[in-house]
């Protein structure tokens, strides 16, 4: 197998693990994440796709959860990277490049989840950077999306989420800004939203 086929699968698990408790998953739920949330897969497609990583090593199950087989290890795609089912579909074996033991999910998980987390606005670890103004907006901005376009609070929230995870490091007043536009409303008002 190409590298390039390793890298879109090291992509496509990170982008498909970031921000799940643990970093770990289900059969089911990363079929959804692909088919429903990202939109990249028909439902069957998402099915034989986790199928085939699990069979062939690329994903590790225990007690019902997947999770990336020791030794992989996941980096963030470009952005505008989308993966190619058939690419997907061609997988060789996975081959360990290290003589790694098998490990239990808790400890796997852990090193999922420490290995370069998503930076955030709201995290409290002192920074250089100057803090980001529009942060303070976010609350109106997911109120003004949610009246003007008859979504509920929540449903914005997980629009905005589910770009993040599509698109990597985006702010949230960002992604809010994209399912606004997506919506079909006032750019002008967002923005004025945004700078409020």
């Amino acid at each position: 197998m190409d590298k390039g086929h390793q890298q879109d699968i090291c992509y496509l698990l990170h982008i498909s693990l970031e921000g799940l408790s643990g970093g770990t998953t289900t059969r089911d739920e990363l079929s959804r994440i692909w088919s429903l949330e990202l939109q990249w897969f028909t439902p069957e497609e998402a099915d034989e796709i986790v199928a085939a990583l699990a069979e062939r090593g690329w994903l590790t199950e225990s007690e019902s959860k997947l999770f990336p087989s020791p030794g992989l290890e996941l980096s963030r795609p470009p952005l505008g990277w989308r993966p190619i089912p058939r690419r997907l579909l061609e997988l060789s074996q996975f081959q360990q490049v290290s003589s790694i033991q098998p490990a239990s999910v808790p400890e796997v998980a852990r090193v999922v989840t420490e290995s370069k987390p998503m930076p955030r606005v709201s995290d409290p670890i002192p920074s250089t950077l100057p803090p980001d103004r529009a942060e303070g907006s976010i609350p109106q901005l997911i109120g003004m999306i949610a009246d003007k376009s008859a979504l509920e609070n929540k449903e914005v929230m997980r629009r905005a989420q589910r770009k993040r995870r599509a698109l990597g490091p985006v702010t949230l007043w960002m992604a809010l800004a994209l399912v606004a536009r997506e919506q079909g409303l006032d750019m002008h008002d967002v923005t004025a939203a945004i700078e409020a």
